[in-house]
């Protein structure tokens, strides 16, 4: 009897512990998806090119912060961009060399928890977010649903497809994509169940739904998402009768596309396509 109640004890610690553990992983996931950089609210950004910082306030009172820099030149249209799950807008600002001296205007956004941003992280928040930010490009810089390309690197990937459904850009980018953040989530925790995960970014459930021509992009050695991902992604596209191309890059690894001659090569010729199609489009009104 002694043996049953000290085993009945034992199991009940073994529970509390377990659930303790488990409580706490849940609390803290977010640390283990998002790794922002905060700046101080003084904080000056510094770039070779011209820019404007810019903020929208939340129904809550807090701000949300991008940069927008204006095309070198008379515009061709503009990008915006939802970069990747580390860092800010002091480095992501940098991405600025592969469009304004192309003729485009970026306008690059930091999510909640980022940067200067304060308002709490949420999968809805990024969401709604970016719906604020195509909305501010179309009243207040007076820009045209064909002039913006979406353009999704990493984790905003899943809020760029997200954004595609509801929306009709000139044409959608997404650069390392993932299918969902549960299939990524298991590459690296493949005891943590589906359910338990705060974040879902389902873009394979949601890539079908895309009305807007779309190229992926995607390193063939990358070591955070797998590139089987991409291929993935792709497919269920296509066979959604979604226009979309992919764009392999050998040798590619998560962080260097940008330095390939096919990267540069490639998106000229989709920032090129996206121009002339836009005003191939306006001569026939």
């Amino acid at each position: 009897m002694k043996i049953q109640k000290f085993m009945l004890y034992l199991l009940s610690v073994i529970l509390i512990i377990f659930l303790g553990l488990f409580g706490l992983l849940y609390s803290n996931q977010d640390k283990l998806i998002f790794f922002p950089e905060n700046l101080p609210e003084d904080f000056h950004f510094s770039f070779p090119y011209t820019f404007q910082e810019v903020s929208l306030e939340l129904e809550n009172g807090e701000k949300i912060y991008a940069l927008f820099f204006p095309a070198q030149g008379p515009s061709k249209g503009t990008v915006l961009y939802f970069h990747g799950n580390a860092g800010s807008l002091r480095s992501w600002g940098g991405i600025a060399e592969d469009f304004v001296p192309r003729g485009w205007d970026l306008l690059m956004t930091d999510y909640r928890g980022y940067g200067k941003s304060r308002a709490k992280l949420s999968e809805k928040g990024m969401y709604q977010d970016a719906e604020r930010w195509y909305e501010y490009l179309k009243t207040d810089k007076l820009k045209k649903e064909n002039e913006i390309i979406l353009y999704g690197r990493s984790i905003g990937t899943g809020v760029v497809v997200d954004l595609g459904t509801k929306t009709n850009p000139g044409y959608i980018i997404l650069e390392t994509p993932y299918t969902s953040l549960a299939d990524l989530a298991k590459e690296y925790y493949p005891f943590v169940p589906e359910w338990f995960l705060a974040y879902s970014l389902k873009s394979e459930n949601k890539i079908g739904k895309l009305h807007s021509p779309v190229t992926i992009i995607h390193g063939n050695e990358d070591e955070i998402v797998p590139f089987r991902q991409g291929k993935k992604l792709f497919k269920t596209a296509l066979e959604s009768g979604v226009k979309i191309e992919f764009l392999e890059i050998e040798g590619g690894n998560h962080n260097n596309l940008s330095f390939f001659p096919e990267y540069q090569k490639g998106l000229a010729k989709i920032l090129e396509s996206v121009h002339r199609n836009r005003r191939k489009s306006n001569s026939q009104r």
